[in-house]
Parts: C-alpha cells; structure tokens; sequence
C-alpha cells in the first residue's frame, strides 16, 4: 500500500476506538463529534477491510484484525508523537489522563489506598483498575487492555513487555491463635509449626482460577507429600476470614497475613515446607517507554511500593 494517501488521523481514530470501544466516548476523548467518528470508523474499515470493531451491548468487541493491528498503530504514534511533542515533562496537576491498570488481589489491598489518595487529589488524572482474576495482568497488558500490571511475573516473559521488581513476598501459615499445631517459639508473639503437624489438619488452598497452581501444593509434591484441602476460596483476601473457629491451616502472603493477624486473632509460622520468596513487579508495554504521562505513574506506583519496605 502507498501510505502517502493514508490519512494519519484515521489512526488516531483508530486508537481511540480501540481503547475505549465506543464511538461516543472514543469521539470526545479526541474532539470529534460523534458523527465524524462513525464517518472515520467507516473508512478505516474500508482502509483495512474488515469490520474492526463489531456492537456488543453497550459497546464494541474488535476482532481479531483489530486487536493485531491496534499494538502498530499504538507504536506509531507514539513514535509520532515523540518527533513532534513538546520534549517539556507531563505535568499531572495541569494535564488531564485516564490510565489502565491491572492489580493482583494482594497487590491492590497494598498499594491503592495510599496510591489512589494521591490520584483521588489530582483532579485531571483518573484510575480504571481491572481485577486479574480471569486474564493475568501481563495478558491484559499485551492486548492493550491495561497500561500497567502489578503482580508476579510469568515464567517465560513476553519480550514486548518491560518489569520493574516493586516489592518481595513470600508465603506463611497461619491458623487461629491456640491450634495444636502452632507451637510457640523463642520470642514473644512467635509461632513453629513442623511438616507433620501442618499436613495432620485440614486446610484452606486460594485458588483465583480453574487453572492455577497453588505453590503450596507444588512444593509439597516435590517432596512427595500431599495435604488435605479441606476448602479452597477463590480470592486471597477471603482465606483469612475462613480460619478463625476452626482447626484450618492456609497459607497467605506474609504481609496480609500480619495486616490481618491482630483482627482475626492469628497465629503466624514460617511454612513448613520450603517455597522460594517471590517479587511483584510493575510491567508496562515496551512502547510505553518514553510516554511522559506514564514515566509519571509508574514513579507514583514505585513510590508507594517502597513504603511497603
């Protein structure tokens, strides 16, 4: 194709319709009336021959053209942008933004109370957090639907994504305070507990989704051993909560554990069974790089995050 009869605009047509998925919002957000959008949404269909964006309720699904297309075009004018901007940094008291972002469970329970007072008090900029419990926050970071991800980092990375380590967690256990199993140890408010004990009791296992692996449960297979999940909820806040009364054992992130010991009256052991600390990490799409809107989030979402330390 000759792009030299490519009207540029269209792409950034494009790009607004591709993130917010209605013709409606998509015109405001780049000064278009509402029937000058439908016009370019037309001829953008023309222009790639295909539906790109087909009604679904309320809104828009793109297909599958689109959702390949729409990370090129998000590259190109970034790129654009970055010859013919204004080289003055994003200024979140005067310039207004809404961003994506996706937050694990635990993640959000740490770090938006302090996060979104500091966007709460910034009148131009708001905040849609997506939830990770159907798709992981690097899935929603690759198709366009978040901006960032905070949570753990998959196994093998996608190269088109960048991770900065954010804060380090690891997994204890944790019953109601007086359980057999937890035997008190050298300090005040310290608790033991060995592997038999752990594995003589019922337990609560998190699982977010029909696919996951619970560590626990990894690390006990490679030592051959099995335990008895008794229960298994779908959202980490709520394992806690189904300890207190009973003789239940889970194991939790140690930082909400200790968040949570002294409502629920909790005892807190190291785990019996060795399983390596994790990081949790901010990503962001590569050509997010030098976008001066989002160089400014993710220094707030790393500013908050090192008060957790």
């Amino acid at each position: 194709m000759n792009v030299s009869g490519v009207d540029l605009n269209l792409l950034v047509a494009f790009d607004a319709l591709m993130e917010h998925r209605n013709v409606t919002r998509a015109a405001r957000a780049i000064g278009l009336s509402q029937p000058a959008m439908s016009n370019a949404l037309s001829r953008l269909r023309d222009l790639f021959a295909d539906q790109l964006l087909v009604r679904a309720g309320t809104g828009m699904t793109p297909t599958p053209r689109a959702l390949e297309a729409h990370g090129a075009v998000r590259d190109a004018l970034v790129a654009i942008g970055g010859v013919l901007g204004k080289v003055e940094r994003f200024d979140a008291a005067r310039d207004a933004r809404r961003f994506r972002a996706a937050f694990a469970e635990d993640a959000a329970f740490y770090l938006l109370p302090t996060l979104g007072a500091r966007i709460a008090a910034t009148p131009g900029i708001d905040l849609d957090v997506l939830s990770t419990a159907h798709f992981s926050g690097v899935e929603l970071v690759l198709d366009g639907a978040a901006e960032i991800s905070v949570g753990l980092v998959p196994k093998a990375p996608p190269k088109e994504l960048r991770f900065r380590p954010l804060f380090r967690e690891r997994l204890v256990a944790i019953a109601r305070k007086g359980h057999p199993a937890f035997k008190p140890g050298r300090l005040d408010g310290e608790y033991k507990i060995a592997l038999k004990d752990f594995l003589a009791y019922p337990q609560v296992a998190v699982r977010p989704s029909a696919d996951a692996q619970s560590r626990v449960d990894l690390a006990l297979a490679k030592i051959g051993k099995r335990r008895r999940v008794a229960l298994t909820a779908p959202h980490f806040m709520v394992a806690p909560y189904l300890i207190p009364g009973t003789d239940m054992i889970a194991c939790i992130a140690e930082r909400l554990a200790k968040r949570l010991a002294p409502e629920l009256g909790l005892a807190i052991a190291e785990a019996p069974v060795a399983m390596p600390a994790h990081d949790a990490c901010l990503a962001w799409h590569r050509r997010f790089d030098q976008d001066r809107g989002h160089l400014w989030l993710r220094d707030i979402v790393v500013e908050e995050a090192r008060k957790l330390h």
